[in-house]
């Protein structure tokens, strides 16, 4: 009966030992599989797409609306939220041409080169981490722009930021960026125009509030971010595009008002 029980304890103990081993080295590793999977079914284009494009592409992580005649997104939306930002991933950063732009209207990581402008990234690498596809699809160069170099690094850098840090204090997000142009024939390098600046729309689901950010493709510090804060119905304006669509008319009344001094609370 003794031998018995030191038979069973053994057998527990080893069994025990085996399930910890499981856990650390196979499983918990691992865990954001487990879950991540449901970041890939979100509806990037929930709350509607801004304007009509020649070619509309959904990834796992993102949608974007592309033109022929800009070589270039119009825009990009994506939802995030705390669980689906940070993931411990080992990024590629590798830019590749997108497959699924015909090859006549197809720009390559090759036509940047020396270019003097940054590969920009509207769907932001940063914020788009939940599995290794979803991050990989963010440099396709159908997501890339010419953007400056101390736009991209500083101002458009803290931005993206921003919202990685809200998701935590304003729930989840939905977010829409692109280029702006002139209406004139903008200058083109490698026959890809050069925006004259950008735009970001972001809303948060749970506060039902919105912001807008209308940015130069110039110079623009960190610290000079706030500066260019304004309503999304401002950027409605300077686009000529429809954001937040969805909401209906509670809409409206959203995208006309923005509270700055609550979206710097972090």
């Amino acid at each position: 009966m003794e031998l018995r029980c030191i038979l069973i304890n053994l057998a527990s103990a080893v069994a025990g030992a085996s399930i910890q081993y499981l856990i650390s080295s196979q499983l918990w590793p691992k865990r954001h599989s487990i879950y991540t999977w449901v970041f890939t079914l979100r509806n990037h284009k929930k709350l509607g797409e801004p304007c009509s494009c020649d070619l509309v592409l959904d990834r796992d992580g993102y949608s974007l609306g592309y033109s022929y005649k800009h070589k270039t997104a119009l825009w990009a939306s994506y939802i995030v939220s705390k669980h689906s930002i940070g993931v411990n991933l080992d990024r590629g950063e590798r830019f590749y041409p997108d497959p699924d732009i015909p090859e006549q209207y197809r720009v390559t990581p090759e036509d940047f080169r020396n270019s003097g402008y940054d590969k920009g990234h509207l769907a932001p690498s940063a914020a788009i981490d939940f599995s290794r596809r979803s991050n990989d699809q963010t440099f396709a160069i159908s997501n890339i722009v010419l953007q400056h170099p101390k736009l991209n690094r500083q101002a458009w850098g803290s931005l993206e930021a921003l919202i990685r840090r809200w998701t935590h204090t304003k729930s989840k997000l939905a977010v829409v960026t692109g280029p702006t142009y002139n209406n004139q024939r903008s200058k083109r390098i490698n026959d890809i125009p050069i925006p004259k600046g950008f735009y970001t729309v972001i809303y948060s689901f749970k506060h039902q509030r919105s912001i807008g950010f209308i940015l130069p493709n110039d110079e623009v510090k960190a610290s000079q971010l706030w500066d260019y804060a304004t309503a999304v119905k401002e950027v409605e304006k300077e686009t000529g595009y429809q954001f937040l669509s969805k909401l209906g008319k509670k809409g409206r009344k959203i995208k006309a008002e923005v509270d700055v001094s609550w979206w710097k609370e972090v």
